[in-house]
């Protein structure tokens, strides 16, 4: 008999849609694991042309791992978002609720965290897309995520955009920005709204169903590429990609675009690192070669990462008023500065400076996201209770923690108004999270007194399939 694991199944289906996983809905018995025979599934060769390929994958194993790193940058997102009001320089384009005494290490972290926390839900998302689709069909994995990922965007439109609005204006009031005869009315002076505006944190789900959209299109030419075409022209254009549009428009990291339609800049940087996940599940599906070689991209990650906001920092200090190169006003960018010459004295809007600092963002961001894929691919056994419910609660955390962290952010400076900026992000981190947490445990709760009213009691909580090593796979298909 061979070990087995236990995952729970209570959770949440939405949120593993943010990265692939499939979950079953509580509305059927019939178990979504279907132990294999014990003989494993291998890549094939296909001697019509000699070429390498991956089979189609039905089976694979449960990513416990990456079900972890899910979790963490979900919390990483929520913390990302409390150290707003106290980054100095300040994220161009990006309209909060207040903003409070600034402090370094807060910025350094709130930079560090915002280089690196999108390309880790993007390759994670299109790594498991890629499994979806070459087990389920492409067209039937794309209405699954439509409908899965549009309903909470729907709602969230209609529900929390609103609610954001106000709470923002209450911060804006209390600072003296804005009157509430302005708020009334939604008539504001000077152009204080003009990044306003928007989807506001939810832009991850629109891009993830467009390229949800374009996945099932391409997949059948894209399947039969070879692993040669992958690793010297594949994941060598997305690198570039991301790097073009990052030197074109260097607010798709070091800045905000806020918009309720995709931008096009933003677009193509973020669907470059959903790319190289797909790419990636082309060439090692089930993960194996970058469990044994990832994290070996951890310490050169760190490193470069050290210097991308080092130096992304000081380029914006550099550039001054945001109005001068947000949307590539790179006309109005003052040609010389006297902290130019550590640069060889550039313009500040040149084509080498945005390059550079592109190339380093987008180089960290890869060897840091792969780097914590390879950690995360090495772990497979279950996770314990908390940190299970943690990855279950990701998407909930993602969904809710916005209008809580700016309603937060706004009291702390006004209620704690000598507290030092690590306590008040600490503080309003923990009541980000908490609120996705909370709401998805007492949803778990719910459906589990839903089973027992309905099938007599019966555990349905909790399956088991045998742990992947040696010869043994286990199969996994939605419920």
């Amino acid at each position: 008999m061979p070990s087995t694991v236990s995952i729970q199944v209570a959770a949440s289906s939405s949120h593993a849609e943010m990265a692939g996983v499939e979950v079953p809905d509580g509305r059927s018995r019939r178990s979504a694991v279907e132990v294999s025979d014990g003989r494993s599934r291998r890549s094939t060769i296909d001697p019509s042309d000699g070429r390498s390929r991956r089979a189609t994958m039905v089976a694979g194993q449960h990513f416990a791992g990456i079900d972890a790193l899910r979790g963490y940058a979900a919390v990483a997102v929520v913390l990302l978002h409390a150290c707003v009001p106290y980054a100095r320089p300040s994220m161009a384009g990006l309209s909060w609720s207040v903003h409070d005494t600034p402090s370094d290490i807060v910025t350094a972290l709130f930079w560090a965290i915002e280089l690196v926390i999108m390309p880790i839900f993007l390759v994670i998302a299109g790594f498991f897309a890629a499994r979806s689709v070459s087990s389920r069909g492409g067209w039937s994995v794309t209405m699954q995520r439509l409908q899965r990922l549009g309903k909470p965007l729907a709602w969230a439109l209609v529900l929390m955009l609103p609610l954001e609005f106000y709470i923002w204006m209450l911060g804006w009031v209390a600072d003296g920005s804005v009157s509430i005869r302005e708020v009334r009315r939604i008539k504001f002076a000077e152009g204080i709204d003009r990044n306003l505006w928007g989807l506001s944190h939810l832009w991850f789900l629109q891009y993830l169903m467009i390229y949800t959209v374009i996945l099932a299109s391409v997949w059948p030419r894209l399947s039969r590429c070879s692993t040669t075409t992958l690793v010297r022209f594949g994941l060598p254009c997305t690198f570039a990609a991301a790097v073009i549009s990052l030197t074109m428009r260097p607010e798709v990291v070091w800045g905000f675009q806020h918009s309720f339609l995709p931008v096009l800049s933003k677009w193509v940087y973020s669907g470059a690192f959903f790319t190289a996940g797909v790419f990636w599940y082309s060439l090692d599906p089930q993960l194996s070669e970058l469990g044994k070689r990832g994290q070996r991209l951890l310490g050169p990650g760190v490193l470069l990462s050290a210097a991308a906001v080092s130096m992304g920092i000081w380029w914006l200090n550099a550039a001054g008023d945001p109005a001068t190169w947000l949307s590539g006003g790179w006309a109005n960018a003052p040609a010389m500065n006297g902290s130019l010459a550590q640069a060889g004295g550039f313009p500040i809007g040149s084509v080498w400076m945005r390059g550079g600092l592109a190339t380093l963002s987008v180089g960290a961001a890869s060897l840091l996201t792969f780097g914590l894929l390879g950690i995360a691919a090495t772990r497979q056994r279950p996770l314990g209770r908390g940190l299970a419910s943690l990855a279950a609660a990701s998407f909930l955390i993602y969904l809710l923690h916005h209008p809580i962290v700016g309603l937060a952010s706004t009291a702390a400076k006004y209620a704690m108004p000598g507290a030092s900026p690590l306590f008040k992000v600490a503080v309003v981190t923990t009541l980000g999270v908490a609120a996705g947490w909370s709401v998805s445990w007492l949803a778990t709760c719910r459906r589990e007194r839903i089973w027992e009213q309905t099938h007599g009691g019966e555990v349905a909580e909790t399956i088991e399939f045998p742990r992947v090593g040696g010869t043994d796979r286990a199969e996994e298909k939605a419920a």
